[in-house]
């Protein structure tokens, strides 16, 4: 490169026109820097004014979101604890109700057994399953008066009561008596009878001679039983049977016994 021509050409003259162009151009921005500087110091100024209240805004909500964050977390917190507390008082409140439920039924069961009644009424020819005063069922009986079988005693009390209940009962029976204040049994001396022959199905035995039973399968095994009867039939002895329970009153009302002639 000449550096001398070009060093010529740096120094030479200019026209005046573009010196004053150049000059006019110079003070124009000498002018006008100042106010660009200021205006683009204005607008930094208003954007990080802006920028702060942006930021605390921003740190307000976030302080707020904290906030309902932490109440988020403690209602749910005892959300969980009530729901734990409702469940366990659910869990209470359904086991009380099944027990009273059971206590209930227990009461209901207690209170049947206790108003359950029956009563031989010959002058009828019914045996009445009652409820308190209230009959429910009757069932006919064939014997009109009772019968007694087998050299059983000739009377009954007013009132006896169930003492024991057998699907099949066989005709050889034990024996307990009270002598000298002491209990003896005899335990029963099972014979060659089958065990339904004499008293057939749905047996219902008292605390005296009386006995309720369904048709007998041999009628001589029944006729050499001793025991008064009132002479059932199948689905009769089967009501009685399963409606009545141990120690169910059995009322006698105007009985008479008639003793039936050995064959």
């Amino acid at each position: 490169m000449d550096w001398p021509a070009l060093l010529e050409k740096l120094f030479r003259r200019a026209h005046p026109a573009l010196v004053a162009a150049t000059g006019a151009g110079i003070l124009v921005g000498l002018y006008m820097t100042p106010r660009w500087l200021k205006q683009a110091v204005e607008n930094e100024r208003s954007f990080q004014k802006n920028l702060s209240r942006v930021l605390e805004q921003t740190a307000a909500a976030r302080e707020h979101m904290a906030s309902l964050e932490t109440l988020k977390t403690m209602d749910l917190e005892q959300l969980k604890a009530g729901l734990s507390g409702h469940a366990l008082t659910e869990k209470s409140l359904f086991e009380s109700g099944i027990s009273l439920q059971e206590e209930r039924r227990l009461l209901e069961k207690q209170l049947e057994i206790m108003t359950t009644t029956l009563l031989i009424n010959p002058a009828l020819q019914r045996v009445f399953l009652m409820r308190a005063e209230q009959p429910l069922q009757s069932t006919l009986i064939s014997y009109i008066p009772l019968r007694s079988f087998g050299g059983a005693p000739g009377n009954l009390p007013a009132t006896v009561r169930i003492v024991s209940k057998e699907r099949f009962a066989h005709p050889e029976r034990g024996k307990s008596e009270e002598v000298n204040g002491t209990l003896q049994w005899v335990p029963p001396q099972v014979g060659t009878s089958v065990r339904s022959n004499a008293l057939g199905e749905f047996v219902i035995f008292t605390n005296s001679a009386l006995i309720l039973h369904g048709p007998p399968v041999n009628a001589e095994d029944h006729e050499r039983f001793p025991h008064i009867c009132v002479g059932l039939d199948q689905e009769g002895a089967r009501k009685l049977y399963r409606a009545s329970f141990i120690g169910t009153r059995i009322t006698l009302s105007h009985v008479s016994i008639e003793k039936a002639e050995p064959r």
